[in-house]
C-alpha cells in the first residue's frame, strides 16, 4: 500500500521535513537502507544523534512491511535509539485530518487484496471506533453504511464505484506516507506503540505440510 519514503525532521519543531522516495517499481528490499542512508547524509548528522525512530507496521504488503520494520529496528538497535510503530490506518487518518472540513466519523479502505478491503471506522480527532479489519468487498457496505459519514483511502473509489458501498468519497489518492509519520512521530509512545508487524490476516502463500507436493530429487 502506497511507495517507500523515509523522511526525517529537524532538531526544532518549525524546521522542515526531508523526504525522500523510491520510484514507482523500484525494489523496497534493495532500495530503502540507501534511501535511508542518503537522507541521514544529506542531513550530515548520525544515526546515534537521532531523537526517535518511527516505522509504518502494517497492515499492508506482508515483504514491505518485514523490510520496513526490521529495518527499523536493526537501525534503532544498532545507534541505541528508541524505535515506534504507527499502523498505516493511523497515518492515513493523519492526513486525513491534517485536510480540513473532517466529519464528526469517517471510515478508512485499503486494498488487501483478492477483492479483499482492509476498513477502519474513526471519529474525529483520529479516535478509532473499531479495529482494523479485512473483509470482502461485498462486507464493507454493512460493516461502513450509518456508522461512517464519509469514505476515504487508497480502496474507497473501488468500493463505492463497484456498488459495494453507499458513501461520500473524500481524499481517495491519500497514501501512507513517511512524511507523515514522521509528523506524527512525537505523539507515539515507545512503552505502547511497539515496531511489531500488523498483519491483521494469514499470508496468502503458505508453507506446504505432509508432503502435499513431491519434492523433486536432485
Amino acid at each position: 500500500m502506497g511507495g517507500t519514503s523515509a523522511a526525517l525532521t529537524g532538531r526544532r519543531p518549525d524546521d522542515p521535513i526531508e523526504v525522500r522516495r523510491l520510484e514507482a517499481g523500484a525494489a523496497q528490499a534493495e532500495g530503502l537502507i540507501p534511501l535511508i542512508a542518503e537522507l541521514i547524509a544529506d542531513a550530515d548528522i548520525r544515526f546515534a544523534e537521532l531523537g526517535r525512530i518511527a516505522v509504518c507496521i502494517g497492515p499492508g504488503g506482508f515483504s514491505g512491511i518485514r523490510t520496513g520494520v526490521a529495518a527499523a529496528r536493526g537501525i534503532g538497535l544498532a545507534a541505541g535509539v528508541p524505535v515506534t510503530g504507527a499502523t498505516s490506518f493511523r497515518i492515513l487518518a493523519a492526513a486525513f485530518e491534517k485536510k480540513g472540513d473532517v466529519p464528526e466519523t469517517y471510515g478508512i479502505a485499503a486494498p488487501a487484496g483478492s477483492n479483499t478491503a482492509f476498513c477502519q471506522i474513526l471519529s474525529r480527532g483520529d479516535v478509532p471506533l473499531t479495529g482494523i479489519a479485512a473483509l470482502p468487498y461485498a462486507e464493507t457496505g454493512a460493516f461502513f453504511e450509518g456508522r461512517a459519514g464519509v469514505l476515504t483511502g487508497p480502496a474507497a473509489l473501488a468500493l463505492v464505484q463497484g456498488g459495494y458501498a453507499c458513501l461520500p468519497v473524500q481524499e481517495a489518492s491519500l497514501m501512507p506516507d513517511a512524511e507523515t509519520l514522521a509528523r506524527i512521530a512525537p505523539c507515539l509512545d515507545p512503552e505502547r506503540d511497539l515496531p511489531s508487524p500488523l498483519y491483521v490476516r494469514p499470508p496468502d502463500a503458505r508453507p506446504q505440510t505432509g508432503h502435499l507436493v513431491p519434492r523433486q530429487e536432485d
